[in-house]
Order: C-alpha cells, then sequence, then structure tokens
C-alpha cells in the first residue's frame, strides 16, 4: 500500500466530514420544523386564556427537543427564564389567584422567541452550507484546486484521472482474519437467528417474578433511561476521539491504508474536534438515524 493512498484518504475527510454536518444539520432543521409547530397549539390555547397551559406546552417542547441548540432544566432561556424554576412557578400560579398573568405572559413570550430563534439558527446554517457547496463546486476553492491538480504530480491532467481512477478499481487484500472476523459479524449483525421467544419470554417473567427481583429489574430500568438521557445530550470530546482511534489502532482489525489515515488524525487536532462534532451530531439525532441507502460502509 502507498502512502499516497492513506494521504488521499486523509485529504478527503474534511469533505467527508462537512458533508456529513450539512447533512446533519438538515434533518435537524426539518425534524425542529416539524417541532416547532408547537407555535400554533401555544396560540390558540393563549387565544383561549389558557396562559399556564400554554406556558407548559412551550416549556416541554424547549426541553424535549435533542437536537443542536438542546437545553437541560440546568439551563436558562433568553438570559432571564430558569427552567429548573419553571415547573415551581407554574405550580404556584395555579393555586395562587394573585398571581399576574402578565408574568406567565412573559415567560410564554420568552420561550416563543427561544423556538423562533433556534429555527432562524437552522434556517442560517442551511443557507450558509448552500453557499459554502456552491463555494467548493465552482472552481474557485483551493481545496477543490489541489486535488484536481496536486502540486506534487507532473504530466497531463487527463493521465492523472486515469491514474486516480485505476486505483481506485484495487481493492487491497487485507489479512486473511480481518476478513473472517468481519464475516462473522456480518452473520452475527444481519443474518436471521431463530429465537423462541415465547420461551424466551417466559422464562425472563419466571426470573422476575419475586417481588425482590422485580423492584431490581425496575430500578435498572430507571438508571438506564436517566443515563441515555444525559449520555444523549452530552457532546463527545476530542479526548474520547483520541481514545477510540487509539483503540482501532490496537486491535489490529484495520488494513494498512485506514491505520495511516487514524495516525494522521492522531496528529492533527482539528480534525479530531471535527470528528468529535460529527459524532455529537450523529448522537443528538439518534431517533431520526437510518442505514444509508446504498447499504452499510465497507470497513
Amino acid at each position: 500500500m502507498s502512502s499516497n493512498a492513506a494521504k488521499s484518504s486523509f485529504g478527503q475527510t474534511p469533505h467527508f466530514i462537512t458533508d456529513i454536518k450539512l447533512q446533519e444539520l438538515e434533518k435537524q432543521r426539518l425534524a425542529y420544523q416539524a417541532h416547532a409547530k408547537v407555535l400554533e397549539q401555544a396560540k390558540t390555547l393563549g387565544e383561549n386564556g389558557d396562559i399556564l397551559e400554554k406556558v407548559e406546552v412551550l416549556a416541554k417542547a424547549v426541553t424535549s427537543w435533542t437536537g443542536s441548540g438542546t437545553l437541560d432544566y440546568q439551563q436558562t432561556v433568553g438570559g432571564k427564564l430558569q427552567l429548573k424554576n419553571l415547573e415551581f412557578w407554574l405550580l404556584q400560579a395555579k393555586n395562587d389567584p394573585s398571581f399576574s398573568r402578565q408574568i406567565a405572559e412573559g415567560w410564554a413570550q420568552t420561550l416563543e422567541e427561544h423556538i423562533r430563534h433556534t429555527t432562524m439558527r437552522f434556517d442560517s446554517a442551511k443557507l450558509f452550507g448552500n453557499l459554502f457547496n456552491e463555494w467548493l463546486t465552482s472552481g474557485d476553492s483551493v481545496a477543490l484546486r489541489y486535488q484536481a491538480v496536486p502540486e506534487d504530480v507532473e504530466g497531463d491532467v487527463s493521465e492523472v484521472c486515469e491514474s486516480d481512477a485505476a486505483s481506485a478499481a484495487f481493492v487491497e487484500v487485507g489479512r486473511k482474519e480481518l476478513y473472517e472476523q468481519k464475516e462473522k459479524f456480518t452473520s452475527i449483525v444481519f443474518d436471521d437467528y431463530p429465537v423462541d421467544t415465547a420461551a424466551l419470554t417466559a422464562y425472563l417473567e419466571d426470573l422476575f417474578s419475586s417481588d425482590e427481583a422485580a423492584k431490581a429489574l425496575d430500578n435498572l430500568r430507571k438508571d438506564l433511561k436517566n443515563f441515555a438521557y444525559y449520555f444523549q445530550r452530552r457532546p463527545v470530546t476530542s479526548r474520547e476521539v483520541l481514545g477510540s482511534i487509539k483503540s482501532l489502532l490496537a486491535s489490529g482489525l484495520m488494513d494498512e491504508e485506514k491505520r495511516t489515515t487514524l495516525k494522521a488524525f492522531q496528529e492533527n487536532p482539528t480534525v479530531v474536534q471535527e470528528v468529535a462534532s460529527v459524532l455529537t451530531m450523529r448522537l443528538a439525532s439518534l431517533e431520526s438515524w437510518a442505514w444509508p441507502k446504498e447499504g452499510p460502509p465497507q470497513v
């Protein structure tokens, strides 16, 4: 395997990362458009005089969003509305006849402005992405010019393209155990395995039939739910990406080209940070994730 192939893989990575980020942003933009329809429901509630219910609906919409720009109960909306205290204020407002309606209307306005602002952020990101892609494909991009005619390549451009095409058509044969493990993994994940679901269900029900076991199972479910909630909202760090790269390099499951590319990643903090950003976006949109139409990527 030549070093040129590894350099090519590394050079394509920034473009790949950009494409992924723009795809994820578009998915989140469309998802948030649907999410922001709660404004129509809130408007109806406000017109009917249900101001407190309007605030509850808007607050739920703000805190339930798990994509880019997500907020939790520890954060403040609009610099003035603290979400962790809003629930108690609403409870007081429902039970205190002297509670000012004007205050509740201020809460609703703050939450509505946050939702509209987030919608505008996604629209602006889409506009920037379109402009960026247009710039990349216009021929004005230095990166594209470099890819089209590398500085260290001599000769006619058509010869370079033919050489690249020949290289792309070449498939390097990796180690035997790599293919064996890949084939085994594919069979485990994608091949149907007959399972007696009725017998399995009966076994599990009997296993957790006692009060103590049922309580332990309930606690486990709550712990997993809480862990998943915060894990999905926690950003992936560069340190975690570097740790994953080290584990992949130590596993010996990748061919030499990919190992060389990963080593190049290790030495480039910017790329590591971008990979972490993409993983964070993918994790945030996990509920809308699906296999690509062309199938899983070949490793």
